[in-house]
């Protein structure tokens, strides 16, 4: 169980005291609430559209303006619902590419490698791996898939329900660690080994991110959050962090 509860704390700081870090933890929640919004907008300007279309099948004009009103209100109230029950999958879409780099930086802060402090340099670092971090991504979610309809069968048998979410909150924290898996190219294998070497403390700690998921607000930063300490866990369970302190501090080696 090494690390597994220090790596959280650790995980916080190294988001919140480098500001490409804060950029990148963010940006993709600032997206996402930005495409939500939009929708928002062009139903409520297109509300004059709902008017005339109901005018076709009312005579009464007042009625139809109402009734076009009504369809707007619903339309907007439709998609706050949809955005309840859509948003974090939406940003951890989103999301991709900047925890990759994100993980990337974090890795290269806690082993005193050169990261670079230049926001427009790491967002050209990103868009340049977009393609790479897509078919990684691809793959992961093939995988994913698999282990949810396994964990869903298991489910409906009461004497296996545990297990079923055991192997939930082990798939969310392998699709975090895989940032790591794909950066130091392991095999298939080995991320298979890693996942059973370390199959508790991956699933303790996936549970809890689960739980966070159901918070409001603080879910839009799960996947930036967690992103950050897989990273960490897993750089401490195979010792390669030279110093524990703090992630930002100027010991670390920043190329402008």
């Amino acid at each position: 169980m090494k690390g597994t509860i220090s790596s959280f704390s650790l995980a916080i700081r190294s988001i919140f005291k480098d500001l490409v870090n804060l950029i990148l933890a963010l940006f993709p929640t600032v997206i996402a609430l930005a495409i939500y919004l939009w929708a928002v907008v062009s139903v409520f300007k297109n509300s004059d559209w709902f008017t005339a279309f109901m005018a076709q099948y009312i005579e009464s004009p007042e009625a139809a303006g109402w009734l076009g009103k009504f369809l707007t209100a619903l339309l907007i109230l439709f998609i706050f619902l949809l955005m309840s029950w859509t948003f974090v999958i939406v940003v951890g879409i989103i999301a991709a590419p900047f925890n990759s780099m994100l993980s990337s930086r974090i890795e290269k802060q806690l082993t005193h490698q050169t990261v670079t402090d230049s926001t427009s340099k790491t967002m050209k670092e990103i868009f340049h791996g977009l393609g790479r971090t897509f078919f990684t991504e691809i793959k992961k979610l093939i995988a994913i898939l698999v282990m949810a309809v396994l964990a869903f069968l298991l489910n409906l048998i009461p004497l296996f329900y545990p297990v079923g979410v055991f192997l939930v909150a082990t798939l969310l924290a392998v699709q975090f660690v895989d940032y790591s898996w794909s950066r130091h190219d392991y095999s298939l294998g080995a991320c298979v080994r890693d996942t059973f070497r370390n199959a508790f403390p991956y699933a303790l700690s996936g549970g809890f991110f689960l739980i966070l998921v159901t918070v409001p607000l603080i879910n839009a930063l799960v996947p930036a959050l967690a992103t950050a300490y897989y990273t960490i866990l897993w750089l401490k369970r195979h010792e390669m962090i030279k110093s524990v302190g703090d992630s930002s501090s100027s010991a670390l080696k920043i190329e402008g």
